[in-house]
């Protein structure tokens, strides 16, 4: 009976403390048997990642030290390039055409570049294919834009479907339509020395209209001579950073 009575060690309070260590290491095996169930479709730099932060859980991380002088750097690499030209030259054409046209001109910006129409009614009058003095300011403008860009343009005249009165100075539309591009061509290369490799001077006559020709509305939209103007493809605005930090060259004073 007194060994019965003796009194047996009481067990403490809670869960054997092997347990705890085992629990935790039963649920970061789940996690990661999960991580590798939902990656089952090899990614190699997101498995890197993956095996990295479990290398990390585990403890097993490596210091490295350095012990060099921290050095920033340029957010924005010097070589790169600024807005492309072609959009440019829209928005400086626009302007000028905003600035001299009187509502005579339009642009619109194509995957081959910008076309600028610009209405008869403004370029020439009726059935000649002299420049209107009205007309050059226009040409000026938009042919310093193309100098300056090493633009390519394409100039091409276009009538209405009626037919020109005999004994003039052109035959047909062919003609009219041809002499006024080549009038263009004419005054930009004779006043701004543009290269003959950058332009070209097409006449259509009335075979590609814009609108009917049936109503005095629609023949005045197609009697109209166009400018194409493409831009280098390799062009921008400026060649990257290393131009804006460039010094600045001022004249001593005197």
């Amino acid at each position: 009976m007194a060994d019965d009575d003796e009194k047996q060690p009481e067990c403490p309070p809670g869960a054997p403390m092997w347990m705890v260590t085992f629990g935790d290491l039963m649920s970061l095996l789940l996690t990661f048997f999960v991580l590798l169930l939902s990656f089952s479709t090899m990614n190699a730099p997101k498995y890197k990642q993956v095996a990295g932060s479990m290398k990390d859980a585990f403890g097993i991380q490596k210091k490295v030290h350095f012990t060099g002088k921290p050095e920033g750097q340029l957010m924005v690499s010097p070589e790169f390039l600024s807005t492309p030209m072609a959009i440019r030259v829209q928005r400086d054409i626009k302007e000028v055409v905003a600035r001299e046209s009187g509502g005579l001109v339009d642009v619109e910006q194509t995957k081959d570049g910008v076309v600028v129409r610009v209405k008869d009614a403004m370029g020439f009058d009726f059935g000649k294919a002299q420049l209107r003095p009205t007309f050059k300011p226009l040409l000026d403008r938009i042919g310093k834009i193309i100098k300056k860009t090493g633009s390519t343009v394409i100039v091409s005249g276009h009538t209405d479907n009626v037919p020109l009165r005999k004994g003039g100075k052109f035959l047909s539309n062919w003609d009219l339509s041809a002499a006024r591009s080549v009038a263009v061509v004419n005054y930009w290369a004779g006043r701004f020395h543009i290269p003959a490799s950058h332009m070209s001077a097409v006449g259509y006559a009335d075979g590609k209209p814009l609108a009917s020709n049936d109503t005095a509305k629609g023949r005045s939209l197609n009697r109209r001579v166009e400018f194409k103007i493409k831009v280098r493809q390799t062009a921008s605005t400026f060649e990257g950073l290393r131009e804006l930090l460039k010094p600045i060259s001022v004249a001593p004073k005197k």
